[in-house]
């Protein structure tokens, strides 16, 4: 199975400074809840996470969920980008190739996050695929063969589409292929990932 920790932090511009960022850089992973854990293709736990106000302290978590995920998940999506947004996992397509994962980072293009990024397509050239002839990201960040971890770090900047107000988010996904008897609460504490990816915007 893949085991999915994903991590969510969520500021404003008056947590961009130096002091904040290197508090995001050293917050890369979380204990997980193991009970949780349930037998599927795909288990994902995700964090949510924001600063106090005022604290120039860790973020705090205020919303965690775990979800369970069959072979369905392993697609690049649908030319619906607001289904795959909320349906998938945001930025990241999963494909089963025997016992390996192949780890995509994709450009969701979503209006609510204008940062588009454009560069390597490896499906520009398929008709077949929601991504032909698009010019955005849609590249293999790595392959986790058995007992593989790997980590996907990227930002972006979002525009509450009410409000019109501005924030940003430090994403970060650990991943790794193991059996679920091998999950343990801080099996990622003292683990350094065999490879990691990072699609970093300078978001001013």
């Amino acid at each position: 199975m893949l085991f999915v920790q994903s991590l969510d932090t969520y500021y404003d511009k008056n947590e961009r400074s130096s002091e904040y960022a290197r508090l995001r850089n050293g917050d890369m992973f979380r204990k997980i809840d193991c009970n949780k854990i349930k037998e599927c293709e795909v288990f994902v736990q995700s964090i949510s996470l924001r600063y106090e106000e005022g604290k120039v302290s860790p973020a705090q978590p205020y919303n965690e969920t775990y979800k369970i995920y069959g072979l369905n998940l392993f697609t690049e999506g649908t030319k619906d980008r607001y289904k795959n947004y909320n349906s998938l996992l945001k930025y990241i397509r999963i494909f089963k190739e025997e016992d390996s994962y192949r780890i995509m980072f994709c450009d969701e293009n979503v209006e609510w996050c204008p940062t588009k990024r454009r560069g390597h397509n490896e499906a520009f050239n398929d008709p077949d695929s929601i991504f032909y002839h698009r010019d955005s990201i849609n590249e293999t960040a790595f392959i986790l063969n058995k007992n593989q971890y790997g980590r996907i770090i990227y930002n972006n900047r979002y525009v509450d589409p009410d409000s019109q107000m501005w924030y940003y988010g430090w994403h970060v996904y650990n991943i790794i292929n193991c059996d679920i008897s091998e999950c343990k609460e801080k099996m990622f504490f003292e683990k350094t990932p065999d490879h990691e990816y990072r699609q970093l915007l300078d978001l001013m």
